[in-house]
């Protein structure tokens, strides 16, 4: 412990006394001109040390206590912009200290970061090892619209969007196919009729 001689400035723990007497001087003088504030005093300390006495601990604005999770999630955000700059971001968070803000950010913030992107990384291997691979749609039979009760579900055999895109295209193309079919089938039955219905009437006609 050094000696508490005129000249020798006195580090270490503060003492009661001496957070009274800088109390008092803040208290009479007010915050700045902290080269004046140990004189002032009577305080045989730095005026860095004062400074940071009066910011960090005896200051009444001083907010005590966990951080809340807005708080946190404003200290993650800001220290992604303006990295270790403790005293920046502490000057966004009111009430909060910047010594306060390093030390939770150490103590329990970033480490909380940390296990939460480890687990995320884990939970992101896990499934991709255990997803199955979608089936070929080339080993898919394609369907039977005539044998396919319109009624029912249609479930597509198929898992990927691709596949199931191309099982509806197919299916369609089928049904349109049968379709245009039958719509031929009736166009040719019809044309026969009407050239047996001609022929029959140019007979008449001659008969006649």
């Amino acid at each position: 412990m050094e000696k508490n001689d005129v000249g020798v400035v006195r580090k270490g723990a503060w003492t009661p006394e001496e957070d009274i007497l800088l109390r008092k001087c803040i208290h009479t003088f007010g915050e700045g001109k902290w080269h004046l504030v140990p004189i002032r005093a009577g305080l045989n300390r730095c005026r860095k040390s004062c400074r940071l006495r009066w910011l960090n601990y005896l200051k009444p604005s001083i907010k005590r206590g966990q951080f809340t999770k807005d708080e946190v999630d404003l200290i993650i955000r800001l220290h992604k912009l303006l990295g270790n700059r403790w005293s920046l971001i502490a000057g966004r968070l009111p009430g909060r200290t910047a010594n306060d803000v390093k030390n939770s950010w150490n103590s329990h913030i970033e480490k909380k970061l940390r296990s939460s992107s480890s687990s995320s990384t884990k939970t992101i291997t896990r499934t991709n090892i255990v997803r199955s691979r979608p089936q070929a749609f080339s080993n898919i039979p394609p369907p039977d619209p005539t044998t396919h009760d319109v009624n029912s579900k249609i479930d597509p055999p198929c898992e990927t969007d691709d596949e199931i895109m191309r099982w509806w295209r197919d299916l369609l193309r089928t049904t349109l196919m049968e379709d245009h079919d039958q719509m031929m089938q009736l166009v040719n039955i019809n044309n026969a009729d009407a050239d047996e219905d001609h022929q029959t009437e140019m007979s008449a006609r001659r008969l006649s």
